[in-house]
């Protein structure tokens, strides 16, 4: 076993030992991402333009770096039932969860308020995935960095027309 995949089953493990570490990790794993678009959409409105590509841009380039690469996710090698059901189950790397929340947090870097929420909450995305048993912990660190990368390079773009 790697170290990444022991990392990551520790994880795992140390969330199943309590209720509310399962809600909890279900919670930032399903449900926080949806939570942070909401937000960056109330805190935007009318002008959202420029932030459809900021996400959309990541997001692909996640997904197809993740069907280039074909990692499985760690439930199916290491042989155990993720806390989550995946509706669509994609290839594990990178985690296009953490990539879209990462990009989240750049969008609001001139929000002094917002940013550290962002960060914060993109942290606990990218955890979460991972104490679900549906990432392993690399997924989700290369999916944060793919995030924070192109959507600065996005908002040099945007910019830039």
């Amino acid at each position: 076993m790697t170290k990444d995949a022991k990392i990551s089953r520790a994880l795992f493990d140390a969330t199943r030992i309590s209720k509310w570490k399962i809600y909890t990790a279900v919670f930032c794993a399903s449900y926080l991402l949806w939570l942070m678009i909401g937000i960056a959409f109330g805190l935007l409105f009318p002008n959202i333009k420029p932030l459809v590509p900021v996400l959309l841009f990541p997001l692909g380039i996640s997904l197809l770096i993740s069907e280039l690469l074909r990692r499985a996710r760690p439930f199916h090698p290491e042989g155990y039932k993720p806390l989550i059901h995946l509706l669509v189950e994609t290839p594990s790397f990178p985690s296009s969860h953490s990539t879209v929340a990462f990009a989240l947090f750049v969008v609001f870097l001139h929000f002094p308020l917002v940013w550290p929420v962002m960060l914060v909450a993109a942290i606990f995305v990218s955890f979460g995935r991972v104490a679900v048993g549906v990432h392993y912990f690399s997924d989700v660190i290369v999916g944060a960095i793919l995030g924070i990368v192109l959507a600065f390079a996005m908002r040099i773009a945007i910019s830039s027309f």
